[in-house]
């Protein structure tokens, strides 16, 4: 699996997501959890590191994660972290935006992005992570699920220049 080596070959599979691609995100939707991060790459002031195993919080706890970013460590468990979001959100009425990989030919893509996400915008572009020196070898996408919702929105953004 050569992706995944190339992905996760730094010393960490956690790759802090770029501030202006956060910030960008922010301003629609106004984060207040980070359930998949380390201290040093936190992107909101509650936060959950692999310590605190994010996948086995309530994330909408005392209000703290009504709107969740999540940039799950790469490296084969994608889809436990998707099935998390749709959880959240159908119970306890979180938003919930991913930025993943765009491996569309991944099981997870077909069997609850497709039937659950309500919007999915894939970026063009590849993105630069805070701690590479260069672009990833992968695509991405911002994956989005919302409570009570089935917009089923398709999308294109362009990060080339606004968003690295």
């Amino acid at each position: 699996m050569p992706l995944i080596k190339s992905m996760v070959s730094s010393k960490s599979n956690e790759w802090a997501t770029p501030m202006k691609l956060f910030n960008y995100l922010n301003a629609m939707f106004c984060f207040n959890l980070d359930p998949c991060s380390t201290y040093e790459n936190k992107k909101c002031n509650k936060y959950f590191t692999q310590k605190d195993d994010g996948l086995n919080q309530e994330w909408s706890l005392n209000g703290s994660g009504r709107s969740v970013f999540i940039n799950p460590p790469y490296g084969g468990h994608t889809a436990d972290w998707i099935k998390k979001a749709i959880h959240e959100t159908k119970e306890h009425h979180c938003v919930c935006v991913m930025l993943i990989v765009s491996s569309t030919d991944r099981s997870y893509w077909h069997e609850y992005i497709d039937k659950f996400a309500d919007e999915i915008w894939f970026l063009r572009g590849r993105i630069k992570f805070n701690e590479s020196k260069s672009t990833a070898p992968f695509a991405s996408a911002i994956i989005v699920f919302r409570p009570l919702t089935s917009r089923r929105i398709i999308s294109f953004i362009d990060i080339r220049k606004e968003h690295q």
